[in-house]
């Protein structure tokens, strides 16, 4: 063991691990590939083993590799865990964390934002969480006011200067108990021949769709009939007064739907995302929470 052990060269293992990409892994922290394959080398010569077996394929453990990485990712987490605990001993900013919650999150993620808060393996101790659940527009404004630490909510490209993490995702879909056109998809061009139902109060919903009729140069019909809410819209659909869109995992059981596909095939997702002020006390709390949620989520997993 003649080379030196730097945590650098742990978490790069670990990197290369998650992602199954040493290229992936550079990126990941803004390191050039040659960079990180060196780092990696020297932990190998420390180690006394190869970690990493490279092919066409990708990249795998080795038999040495498969019994160290286990224990390369454990001493991460439990430094990972030091320093934000750390910072919350000496941060003016502990005790509760205020997250404001879009109504359509998923809510697997809202009992995974509760247990690294106060859970068992909560990112540090003493903290707690209050959380509100409200409309997009509302939940901007009240992270941009200091009310709220953090909001999951759509991803639709506002607030620029504060910090952005995608955690999932779903796809949109048209319901529409009337709907007589077949099929489980439906393009833009003939959903903009619809009047949908929307939600007056700032529902990233109603902007999502709007974006995309404005990307494919349309206008959005809207009914003359609107919801104040837009946990709202399953519950017209099912009366039968008339078209919404939704993401896909909040259409009821047994209730008819399609999925929306642009002209060149892709079909029209909704992703999620945390937001947060990089300038806050709390801020390097927030980011460590931000990345053990993307790092649990299945939505991560499903996308690397």
């Amino acid at each position: 063991m003649n080379a030196r052990l730097t945590l650098e060269s742990l978490r790069y293992a670990d990197a290369v691990a998650d992602t199954g990409s040493f290229s992936s892994a550079a990126r990941r922290f803004g390191v050039t590939q040659p960079a990180l394959s060196i780092s990696i080398a020297k932990l190998e010569e420390h180690l006394g083993g190869r970690i990493f077996l490279r092919n066409p394929r990708g990249t795998s453990p080795t038999a040495f590799g498969a019994a160290v990485l286990p224990r390369i990712k454990q001493i991460i987490t439990d430094v990972t865990r030091m320093e934000v605990e750390a910072e919350s001993f000496t941060s003016s900013r502990s005790g509760t964390v205020r997250v404001g919650i879009s109504p359509k999150i998923d809510k697997a993620i809202v009992g995974q934002l509760k247990d690294a808060i106060h859970g068992p393996n909560a990112l540090a101790t003493g903290h707690d969480v209050m959380l509100l659940e409200a409309e997009l527009e509302p939940l901007e404004e009240f992270l941009q006011a200091g009310s709220l630490d953090m909001i999951i909510v759509p991803a639709l490209g506002s607030l620029p200067g504060y910090s952005h993490r995608l955690i999932d995702s779903d796809y949109l879909v048209l319901v529409d108990p009337t709907d007589e056109g077949g099929g489980e998809t439906i393009t833009v061009d003939q959903l903009a021949e619809r009047e949908l139902i929307l939600c007056r109060h700032g529902c990233g919903i109603t902007r999502m769709v709007s974006d995309v009729f404005a990307e494919a140069g349309h206008q959005m019909k809207r009914a003359e009939m609107e919801v104040t809410h837009c946990s709202a819209l399953p519950g017209w659909a099912d009366k039968g007064m008339g078209s919404v869109v939704l993401p896909e995992r909040h259409v009821k059981e047994g209730m008819a739907s399609r999925r929306i596909v642009r002209d060149d095939g892709t079909q029209v997702e909704m992703f999620y995302e945390l937001v947060w002020d990089p300038g806050s006390a709390s801020a390097v709390y927030l980011d460590s929470l931000a990345k053990h949620l993307t790092t649990v989520s299945p939505w991560s997993h499903k996308n690397r």
